[in-house]
């Protein structure tokens, strides 16, 4: 499966990947219309973009009662089928990482759809907060990262 792998100590609260998601799904830029966002503790400068990551088991599929969250079965992601989605929430409650947000037009949830394999947020992300991952294996890169942040630690010395 793949999804979007989140670093979020590089990520410096921009809002580039909000504004690119809802441009390219909504045709405006609108933190509300984005299927990503970032979670701001502005007064310690800590910033920490949300998004769908893509559960193996996902518990929203599960526990909405219209049959409305699915997994696209190109590129893995988990998404809310609109024409089925009652608007009830659950999948929001639910959700380990809170990604599932709801539309402030539609009345409907939303996540990430990873663009069809493409996502435009980890391409605008210029610090490198976000990349995406085609084969999951996110414990992996974390780990690589945190090694790197490590070592340039370590040759700092």
């Amino acid at each position: 499966m793949s999804a979007i792998s989140i670093i979020p100590e590089r990520c410096t609260g921009c809002q580039a990947c909000e504004m690119v998601c809802s441009l390219s799904h909504e045709g405006v830029c609108s933190s509300s219309l984005s299927r990503i966002w970032v979670k701001k503790w502005e007064e310690i400068s800590l910033f920490i973009p949300i998004v769908c990551q893509n559960c193996e088991k996902p518990p929203c599929v599960d526990v909405c009662p219209a049959g409305a969250r699915r997994r696209i079965s190109e590129t893995g992601a988990v998404v809310t089928d609109e024409k089925r989605c009652v608007g009830c929430k659950s999948c929001l409650y639910v959700c380990p990482n809170g990604a599932p947000v709801f539309h402030p037009v539609t009345k409907r949830t939303m996540t990430c759809d990873l663009c069809k394999g493409h996502p435009l947020c980890t391409q605008v992300c210029t610090v490198g907060a976000l990349s995406y991952i085609a084969e999951r294996d996110l414990s992996m890169e974390k780990k690589r990262v945190y090694g790197q942040v490590f070592l340039q630690a370590m040759k700092s010395r």
